[in-house]
């Protein structure tokens, strides 16, 4: 589980390893003046069918599927993906300065910008500013210093 000084929000528990380096990441922002906490990160197979349930009613499915995975094919199944925020904002993370410390930052934590702009026909999702995926500091690198997504990564190394 996620310590309170880390996250706002029901959904936080992460793998252990992947946890590990959200700490460090959220510490060393903390040093530069920042706020990140986790705002969802561990999703049950239930819990993610309910959300991706609730945005098709809403949105129906063609759209829902632009900005959220079926249960079982969520990030946040496996405990490595995080959305993280800061406590000062709920909208528009993108224009805070962590996100941009983020950018800058989170791949030598392990984490990558899962979902980047102008990527949705490479990911197959909308822009999500918030949502981070622990993918260890080696591959995380590349993907920073490439400006690659973890699709491009896999297809590179695959």
């Amino acid at each position: 589980m996620i310590e309170g000084k880390y996250a706002k929000g029901s959904h936080n528990k992460m793998h252990p390893l992947a946890y590990d380096y959200f700490k460090q990441m959220v510490l060393a922002a903390l040093n530069d003046g920042l706020a990140l906490y986790s705002v969802s990160a561990y999703r049950s197979y239930q819990d993610q069918d309910k959300i991706y349930q609730n945005y098709v009613q809403k949105d129906g499915e063609e759209k829902a599927r632009k900005y959220s995975a079926k249960a079982g094919a969520s990030e946040h199944q496996t405990g490595l993906a995080v959305d993280i925020n800061t406590c000062f904002t709920k909208d528009h993370f993108e224009n805070t300065k962590e996100f941009i410390w983020l950018c800058n930052n989170a791949y030598k934590y392990g984490f990558i910008l899962r979902y980047p702009k102008d990527k949705e026909k490479v990911t197959g999702y909308i822009y999500e500013p918030w949502h981070y995926r622990y993918v260890g500091i080696p591959v995380a690198t590349f993907i920073y210093q490439n400006k690659i997504t973890f699709e491009e990564y896999c297809d590179i190394m695959i």
